[in-house]
């Protein structure tokens, strides 16, 4: 009987955990701050506009640079944001997809984050991390459309638009290996979860461009797996200067099959890699400036970074066929922190992200995946309630990105201009074990 109950409890356990992941997963619906990325994953970096390569805060910290979770102490993180982005089209004199201004609905998104840190001795740490992101998240009602046709909507096939979703699960060893260079190892796991819907199937509309047109759209939710890693060093230049940089690889996922005939390579929509260079400089004992660069390589995806417009020879879905026509971008962060007292850390952030991820030749396929936000405000704090636990805050402002174009004549001519501006606020509770960090304080 023993050996059962124990069996029993481990099942339990075993299955409280997948109800935890399956959960984070359901909720990280859309988040499109930086093209296909979130600013940031952890409460404490989104306060400084996801700034903090060379100085992780927190447990979360796995997700920017691994190498920095050594010595920032054992740790429990765990947050919930709202994010709200606005997004609209408006297109005129086109033929193919409906005129007019049109707002794309379903603005509010909550999003947990879950991370766990552990010193295993003085030079190194373990740590275990729950985030996600996504970017191409739209919903256009149907609406009577310019264009005279039955079903309405923006490109006459009714209700329009995609929805993905991405989670990824990754665990990191870092190492101190000198008295001022750490290394940290991230591996990730990823799973993603896309449908898109209105945009013409079995050869109607624009699927009549596909290789494969009954699996260009409407076909309900499909699936993939995958994953990749981070790897990133931090180098303490001097007591007041730091250094720090990390490398995510492009996430290798299976393909999505019901939606062959919509992405190149027959449904292979694998994850951009990125990478994050940056500084930290503790100006006096209260004031610390982090300056941080990102760069996303979309043109690293076929199903991303190829040009969407169709030739009349390859087509969707094939080695060779439109993507999306992102290009790759640029983030500059800029975070600020201050100590105001013992109990209480502010934050402050901006960036700017160049060029725009969608050029202005690709504005008609992007009006269901509008990433074109430029700017973030952001700012936040750390109220220190006892040494165990911390409260955490952040919000971010995203004022309205535009980008206007013409609408290819295969597409249907005239132009169309997309627009986007967004909304964030998280709070969150750190559980620090032992004395806590004194990083953070």
């Amino acid at each position: 009987m023993r050996p059962l109950a124990f069996g029993l409890k481990k099942m339990k356990k075993t299955a409280f955990l997948a109800l935890a992941i399956t959960a984070l997963a359901g909720t990280e619906a859309t988040w499109a701050t930086e093209g296909m990325f979130q600013h940031a994953y952890g409460l404490r970096h989104k306060g400084l506009a996801g700034a903090g390569v060379a100085a992780v805060e927190d447990g979360t910290g796995i997700s920017i640079n691994p190498a920095g979770l050594v010595g920032i102490g054992d740790q429990f993180n765990l947050g919930m944001s709202i994010f709200m982005p606005f997004r609209e089209y408006r297109a005129w004199n086109t033929t193919r997809i409906s005129s007019g201004r049109h707002k794309s609905t379903g603005n509010v998104w909550p999003a947990p984050t879950l991370a766990y840190v552990r010193q295993l001795d003085a030079d190194s740490a373990f740590a275990f991390s729950i985030f996600g992101n996504g970017g191409m998240n739209t919903t256009y009602k149907k609406f009577r459309s310019s264009l005279g046709c039955a079903n309405g909507g923006a490109f006459c096939f009714g209700k329009a638009g995609v929805d993905l979703m991405q989670m990824f699960v990754s665990a990191a060893y870092a190492r101190r290996v000198t008295d001022r260079l750490s290394l940290g190892i991230a591996p990730i796991f990823a799973v993603q979860r896309f449908r898109a819907y209105g945009l013409g199937n079995n050869g109607a509309g624009f699927s009549g461009m596909s290789a494969y047109p009954s699996r260009f759209s409407g076909n309900g939710y499909d699936w993939s797996v995958g994953g990749g890693f981070r790897v990133g060093l931090t180098w303490q230049v001097t007591d007041a200067f730091s250094f720090g940089a990390s490398y995510q690889s492009k996430m290798w996922m299976t393909r999505l099959d019901k939606y062959k005939g919509l992405f190149a390579e027959r449904g292979n929509l694998d994850i951009p890699a990125n990478l994050q260079v940056g500084i930290a400089w503790q100006v006096t004992d209260m004031l610390r400036l982090m300056l941080d660069y990102r760069h996303i390589f979309y043109d690293g995806v076929k199903a991303i970074g190829r040009s969407s417009i169709y030739n009349g020879t390859d087509k969707f879905g094939t080695d060779s066929g439109p993507g999306f026509g992102w290009q790759d971008s640029n983030t500059i962060k800029l975070g600020l922190e201050y100590q105001f007292s013992n109990d209480l850390i502010l934050r402050a952030g901006y960036a700017y992200i160049w060029p725009n991820p969608v050029p202005s030749s690709q504005v008609a396929i992007n009006i269901i995946s509008p990433g074109v936000i430029r700017h973030e405000f952001t700012g936040g704090a750390t109220w220190r309630i006892d040494k165990h636990n911390d409260l955490d805050f952040a919000f971010m402002i995203a004022p309205t990105g535009k980008q206007k174009g013409p609408v290819p004549s295969v597409y249907g001519g005239g132009h169309a201009r997309l627009a986007m501006y967004q909304f964030e606020v998280s709070l969150g509770w750190t559980y620090n074990f032992g004395n806590g960090s004194a990083r953070a304080r």
